[in-house]
């Protein structure tokens, strides 16, 4: 007596012919032969599925950072399946440069929350600045004269008192920043996707191609970004030298037209993101300060 001869795919119920043994259901894809994954069988499916590490990384990496723009124009003229997909490449660049600076530091950056700092460098705190103390007395009887005081004051009173808790001890609001800053950063992605928009809104092209130049030219900043906290500090002010040049060159690669037209776009783009992202920056800090 001869066994069933086909079986039922668990996730859709199609029917599998066992004779052919397929490895995946032709109806939904989804593998045959299912069983509880190995450790290593469940990281090489996460590497896989979130972090680009595949054949096409290399030769995605090799266009993202030699030929400024080519990326994008590729995207553009239909060759998708040649490189890694633009927020894959964007999720897996910040995931890793996150996970670095988060373990090794950034160079030699320190965030300090004080009032000031004296002739030697040292944080004034309430103990040596009786200008300092004086105006925290202030911030406190403001706050305790609640609804009397106005809110603006006593938004910079609280926000005066919570920088004078933190002065000696900024490790846990750089926590804190470092645990917000992705979320930033990500926030700021369409902003900067939009900014280039109205730069070049008679080019006619739809805001999700902004949002694929954006998502690369990112995908550069953190990498660039990763080298800059690895490399020697000697090397920094070249690094962000290369970094205008890049963008530069990416703009007018993929925007076309004249170069002089392309520096004046890259100028405005370049200050009207750098002022939104240093109020952001600022809102973040205020936030976190005042949270904690």
């Amino acid at each position: 007596m001869s066994g069933p001869t086909t079986a039922t795919c668990r996730n859709c119920g199609a029917l599998l012919p066992l004779a052919l043994r397929p490895r995946y259901c032709p109806q939904c894809g989804q593998e045959t032969a299912l069983h509880a994954p190995s450790f290593w069988e469940f990281v090489h499916e996460f590497v896989g599925h979130y972090v680009a590490l595949e054949g096409t990384l290399w030769r995605t990496l090799a266009l993202l950072l030699l030929k400024p723009g080519r990326l994008t124009r590729e995207y553009f003229a239909g060759r998708r399946r040649r490189y890694v997909l633009p927020l894959r490449l964007y999720l897996s660049a910040s995931f890793l440069f996150f996970v670095i600076v988060k373990l090794f530091g950034f160079g030699d950056t320190r965030i300090h929350f004080a009032a000031g700092l004296d002739a030697q460098g040292r944080p004034v705190t309430v103990a040596s600045s009786p200008a300092l103390a004086e105006d925290l007395k202030q911030a406190g009887a403001c706050l305790a004269r609640g609804d009397a005081c106005p809110l603006s004051e006593r938004l910079g009173a609280r926000l005066q008192l919570q920088l004078a808790k933190t002065a000696d001890a900024p490790q846990a609001v750089q926590q804190r920043l470092g645990s917000m800053a992705p979320y930033t950063v990500f926030l700021m992605l369409p902003v900067f996707a939009a900014i280039v928009q109205l730069a070049y809104r008679r080019r006619r092209m739809n805001y999700g191609a902004h949002v694929v130049f954006s998502l690369h030219m990112h995908a550069f900043w953190f990498i660039a970004l990763l080298a800059m906290s690895l490399l020697p500090a000697v090397l920094t002010w070249p690094l962000l030298g290369l970094i205008v040049v890049y963008g530069l060159w990416a703009l007018q690669h993929v925007y076309q037209g004249r170069w002089w037209a392309t520096a004046l776009r890259a100028l405005a783009i370049s200050v009207s993101y750098a002022l939104l992202f240093v109020f952001a920056l600022l809102a973040m800090v205020a936030l976190a300060v005042l949270r904690s």
